[in-house]
């Protein structure tokens, strides 16, 4: 059996997050709303592994953006971020995206800013997904790290 480790995680977050950007490049200048939900709806059906559950589906989708994340934004940081990108009507990926790498974490934030957006759209719990979410990458990422411990320990 082959086991995903937190690298496949954070390459399906990738990829996610490459949907996302895609269906973003079409947006216009401001966001409603809709036009939101309908760019986390374009992210999360890139989601490899999604299911008939939303509130399953989102919960993982975001985890494994956290993973994705790792090492440019933390979740909460990521989270805080969105749920202000959530109130805004600007469409700022074009200024994030001509960022590059300084732009990075607010691209991030706007994608978990729009799949909140489309799981609301849905009638998903946010805070019971965005919990869910937090949970499964901070115990796959306590994992990783357990695992590696170990692995030194005995090569030792």
């Amino acid at each position: 059996m082959d086991e995903t480790t937190n690298t496949d995680r954070a390459e399906r977050g990738a990829a996610v997050i490459a949907a996302f950007l895609a269906a973003a490049a079409t947006a216009g200048a401001t966001l409603t709303p809709g036009d939101r939900a309908e760019l986390g709806r374009a992210a999360v059906e890139a989601y490899p592994l999604g299911n008939d559950d939303p509130d399953e589906t989102l919960s993982f989708t975001l985890a494994d953006i956290y993973h994705h994340a790792d090492g440019v934004k933390a979740p909460h940081a990521l989270l805080g971020a969105a749920l202000m990108e959530l109130s805004t009507t600007v469409n700022v990926l074009p200024v994030l995206g001509a960022l590059g790498d300084d732009g990075r974490s607010g691209i991030l934030a706007c994608a978990v800013a729009a799949i909140l957006a489309h799981g609301d759209e849905q009638g998903v719990c946010v805070h019971e997904v965005t919990d869910r979410a937090y949970d499964h990458w901070a115990d796959e990422a306590e994992e990783e790290r357990f695992m590696r411990v170990r692995a030194e320990r005995y090569a030792k």
